[in-house]
């Protein structure tokens, strides 16, 4: 009996000490972690509208979610696509409604599982793959700490969390993997707004202060980047991307498994290259780079377009429209070029 009630004891002590445990990192989650982009534009993901988009109605305003069935094309990419694409203009030319889902650092791992997210609530008929070389070629290891800072954003209720906690335990570290570590902040101010913004649920994407956005929201996604006189002439090209004749296991297993599930759900998908500065394609070797991507799209038998390859009449892609050699567009040239992709979509899906 005595042995009994020990082995209860034990039971019921390890389950207080893991609730104490459960309470303990949401407490510091609350307080510490902080919200920002990542957390805003799945908030716009999850309601399928924003909800700052207001219409003027009788004198009111009012939110304009009309739209039951939220986004039904997404682009999914990261820093190059989030300043190259404003939606808009797809949206008139292929009368659908868009979401530019690129994220700074978003690796096509991060794709395959935001498009999961995405699918939960939005009635996906096009995915769009905004597709950066430099998230395809070289080498694209895991398990890096910073990598769960889109998987830290997600609630701990959705589905697409735990499938990734289980997909990659691992190569998670471990206090990322149950806790949001790798945003936390020990600044007393930033805890005091991180509170206050939790408190009163003030999430308004459009007052959001992006610090690498270089310009102002404009919706849905994209930012319009202002021109700057500190142009930065350094490249991410330090594992010799030109020299790669196929693209990394890593990010290939991903693309196979966003195209799997495209093809599952009869998703049209297809893959663009936003441009980069002229001087910076001969300076990279863009020519076998791009080589290179065309030969692992045409192999996945996906569509793709490549802008790099656009003749100069038609696309200004000198230094001055650009705020560093590495290709994130000011937004001048990006509503050119959103214009020029939407009139090239528009003739793929007619």
């Amino acid at each position: 009996m005595e042995e009994k009630k020990s082995k209860i004891k034990a039971l019921v002590l390890s389950v207080i000490f893991v609730m104490g445990l459960v309470v303990l990192v949401g407490l510091c989650d609350f307080c510490l972690a902080r919200q920002g982009y990542v957390h805003d534009i799945l908030e716009v993901v999850h309601n399928g509208y924003e909800k700052e988009s207001l219409v003027e109605q009788n004198g009111q305003e009012e939110l304009d979610n009309t739209n039951s069935t939220g986004y039904d094309t997404l682009i999914l990419g990261a820093s190059h696509g989030r300043s190259a694409i404003n939606p808009k203009y797809i949206d008139e030319a292929l009368n659908c409604k868009c979401l530019n889902l690129c994220i700074p650092g978003e690796t096509v791992k991060d794709s395959y599982y935001l498009l999961l997210e995405a699918l939960k609530t939005n009635d996906v008929k096009r995915v769009i793959i905004d597709a950066d070389y430099q998230y395809y070629l070289g080498d694209q290891a895991e398990g890096q700490f910073e990598e769960a800072f889109i998987y830290n954003q997600l609630s701990w209720t959705s589905s697409t969390k735990w499938k990734y906690l289980f997909d990659n335990v691992n190569k998670l570290d471990f206090r990322n993997a149950i806790s949001k570590r790798d945003v936390y902040t020990h600044s007393p101010s930033e805890i005091k707004d991180n509170i206050i913004k939790k408190v009163s649920d003030d999430c308004n994407i459009y007052k959001l202060q992006v610090q690498d956005s270089g310009g102002p929201y404009k919706g849905n996604g994209f930012f319009y980047r202002e021109k700057t006189s500190s142009f930065y002439s350094g490249y991410m090209d330090g594992h010799a991307f030109c020299y790669d004749d196929q693209v990394d296991d890593m990010p290939a297993k991903y693309f196979d498994k966003i195209k799997e599930i495209c093809d599952k759900k009869g998703i049209t998908i297809c893959a663009v290259t936003s441009p980069i500065p002229k001087k910076s394609c001969v300076e990279v070797h863009m020519d076998k780079i791009n080589q290179t991507m065309s030969d692992f799209f045409n192999k996945e038998d996906v569509v793709y377009l490549n802008f790099n390859d656009i003749e100069e009449d038609e696309l200004n892609t000198d230094y001055s429209n650009y705020v560093d050699a590495e290709g994130h567009m000011c937004g001048e040239l990006a509503e050119v070029y959103s214009k020029l992709l939407s009139e090239k979509l528009a003739e793929l899906y007619s």
